[in-house]
């Protein structure tokens, strides 16, 4: 893919980092959008550790969704992207979101992912999530083939406003 058309397909909505992480374990649990932002509506802590798990701090996400719940409802309705992501918010969102797992998926060479397999449909939506800033590298041999092997890696020169 170029840039141009990486571009296009980002969401519109970015959340920063932690509050997307801890909407993805609510994603990955299985909840229905309608009750994600039931959930996060009704601002309850201990009905987001009984429905999900109570070993995430719950209450910045509520703090955050009711500050900003038209961001929140757009994200979990149609998606978002990351503003700024850390190599280790990348492990944390393969693990949650595509459940890739390092040394079992992908190899972590301390500043890097490499040997990722992905279909064409989890490319597409990580490569949409993650900022343009971190390249991502096809390393498969077969480009017309419906798996995807790639490694991500900084961009030499990160945007100044990082």
């Amino acid at each position: 893919m170029n840039n141009r058309i990486e571009e296009e397909n980002r969401s519109e909505v970015k959340l920063p980092q932690r509050y997307a992480l801890q909407l993805e374990r609510l994603l990955a649990h299985g909840l229905a959008p309608s009750e994600i932002l039931g959930l996060l509506q009704s601002g309850s802590e201990a009905e987001l550790a009984e429905c999900v798990t109570s070993e995430v701090n719950w209450e910045r996400l509520l703090t955050y969704a009711k500050e900003n719940w038209q961001t929140i409802e757009y994200a979990v309705l149609h998606g978002y992207s990351f503003p700024f992501i850390t190599i280790g918010g990348i492990k944390s969102l393969l693990a949650i979101k595509f459940l890739k797992l390092e040394e079992r998926d992908y190899r972590f060479t301390g500043h890097r992912v490499e040997g990722l397999q992905l279909n064409t449909p989890e490319y597409e939506r990580l490569r949409g999530m993650v900022p343009l800033y971190w390249n991502f590298i096809r390393t498969d041999a077969d480009p017309s083939s419906d798996n995807v092997e790639i490694t991500i890696r900084l961009e030499n020169s990160m945007p100044s406003s990082y």
